[in-house]
């Protein structure tokens, strides 16, 4: 099947082949991603006991693919995306394949090549969104061990049917993995059998058939001062400041003392199926009674990983007096309000700024429904995110050249010439990890390109005040972080508590440069 794509910018219709148009010619300077996952971490244990996570099979998915399409002239390699995610689980987080999609868009890479279609996903319902953005984008896919290429112009492949037969077949091997791994667990736990993951439970030793008397001490503090109402937090900063640190060596964070304390192996049992049945030779650390107490204490407490912003400028506006950003509180009568706090991360703050939450939006969000309605200027900032441009290009031809130097390593090392000697292990693996490093580097520096794609996608709708409110607070945050230079809220005039309800905000009191 032949098309043909008009290109504005020759005013030509040039020859493209496959499902779809493609933005660019196939030949030796089409611009690769390489797609590479695994499922989960490798994990080892050396002779002192420490546990080494490592991974290595995407590098070898990275160089199968690496060496087909050199030596078949396909094109350069101009970047590679590394998850450890399930391509077979609902909303497993897999950001570095979404960072292949945005960069497809935007026109940093013109085709996604993976070693196999498992790599890309093992779910049938996430083809048609894949062929989609693909069909969208212009861009090419390529899967090595499948022979499967969407720029294959044979009349008699149906290329579209024979990627969603090899989904179906890969989510049939993944859904018939987990049943037998659900199998093992469930034998396991009515044989009362230990599943070990290679790492040390806390407060167990690696078998787990004793205990650690120092740490059953502080698994016993812990679980004494949560039920006397203390959070995790308070307990874990604790234990990092006394020393004390989890079997990994690292430090304690609301996280990891959660997942402790709420796990019945403190108790010798395991969950299976929504009961709790015992281990066998497994000693208890606390009593099932207490534990029990400590769980019905737990499950009223709210559980939140991390900060989540409630208000749009919360962390973004800034402290005209001493440059703080200001975050959200409530003031004295109850009204949320952005303050410039004082507080342990914020040493400096003054503390001399606030103001209602509802007046400073209402200054904010209409200026910024007019901006976003202004082609001119968000053209103008979309400018400063193109891919297009000189420096990009030399990043892109800098990525080709490491990756190009990683091929010649590799035979160096692996596949030297007649009579010459294979490059020593520890030279090729210092000089490898100078590379992987050089490209860490360079991938940091395309994130900048990946970040404009919500304001792209702001500029193809037609904002109201209404719709702009309407949108997700998450959303807004992003776009307002990238439009806006800075947001300043200045003090008010000093304001007798009487007359508090009688005042009206000047507006004057918020400034806002825009980036464009």
């Amino acid at each position: 099947m032949v098309f043909q794509r008009y290109t504005p910018r020759t005013g030509v219709r040039k020859p493209t082949r496959g499902l779809w148009p493609m933005a660019a010619e196939t030949g030796p300077d089409f611009r690769w991603g390489v797609l590479l996952r695994r499922s989960k971490f490798n994990r080892k244990t050396t002779d002192d006991g420490e546990v080494l996570v490592f991974e290595e099979s995407t590098s070898r998915q990275e160089l199968e693919v690496v060496w087909h399409i050199r030596n078949n002239n396909m094109g350069v390699i101009v970047d590679s995306y590394k998850d450890i995610a399930s391509g077979w689980k609902p909303g497993a987080p897999r950001p570095r394949f979404k960072h292949a999609l945005v960069d497809l868009a935007s026109g940093k890479i013109d085709g996604i090549a993976v070693l196999n279609i498992d790599r890309l996903t093992r779910r049938k319902d996430q083809v048609r969104p894949i062929l989609n953005a693909l069909e969208e984008m212009g861009g090419r896919l390529f899967s090595l061990e499948d022979e499967l290429d969407t720029a294959d112009d044979d009349p008699d492949s149906n290329t579209e049917l024979r990627l969603y037969q090899l989904v179906e077949r890969a989510e049939r091997e993944a859904r018939r993995t987990s049943e037998r791994m659900r199998l093992v667990a469930r034998h396991y736990a009515r044989a009362g059998k230990v599943q070990r993951g290679g790492i040390r439970p806390f407060g167990h030793t690696m078998d787990w058939t004793a205990t650690v008397p120092e740490e059953i001490e502080l698994i016993e503090e812990a679980v004494g001062r949560i039920l006397k109402g203390q959070g995790y937090w308070t307990v874990a900063q604790d234990f990092n400041r006394r020393g004390h640190l989890t079997p990994q060596g690292k430090l304690w964070t609301h996280a990891s003392l959660r997942y402790v304390l709420r796990s019945p192996r403190l108790i010798a049992k395991r969950r299976s199926n929504g009961f709790l049945l015992p281990y066998n030779d497994v000693p208890a650390i606390v009593d099932e009674e207490t534990w029990l107490k400590l769980q019905a204490t737990l499950d009223g407490r709210s559980y939140q990983q991390g900060r989540r912003e409630t208000h749009e400028v919360s962390n973004i506006a800034l402290c005209a007096i001493c440059d703080s950003p200001v975050v959200g509180n409530r003031s004295t009568d109850g009204r949320p309000s952005y303050t410039c706090r004082k507080n342990s991360a914020r040493p400096n703050a003054c503390g001399g700024v606030s103001a209602t939450v509802q007046h400073v939006d209402d200054v904010i969000d209409p200026q910024v429904v007019e901006f976003l309605s202004d082609p001119r200027r968000v053209a103008a900032l979309l400018d400063r995110y193109r891919v297009d441009t000189p420096e990009m290009a030399a990043l892109d031809a800098r990525f080709a050249e490491l990756q190009e130097n990683k091929m010649a390593l590799e035979e160096a090392a692996f596949n030297p010439p007649a009579g010459v000697k294979r490059l020593p292990r520890e030279r090729y693996w210092e000089l490898r990890t100078k590379i992987d490093q050089e490209q860490e580097r360079l991938q940091r520096t395309r994130v900048v390109a990946r970040e404009a794609e919500p304001l792209k996608a702001a500029a193809k709708r037609k904002w109201t005040l209404e719709s702009w409110r309407a949108a997700p607070m998450e959303w807004r945050r992003t776009i307002l972080a990238l439009v806006t230079e800075r947001i300043e809220i200045h003090r008010g005039p000093a304001i007798h508590r009487h007359k508090l309800n009688g005042t009206r905000f000047d507006p004057e009191r918020v400034k806002i440069k825009f980036a464009a």
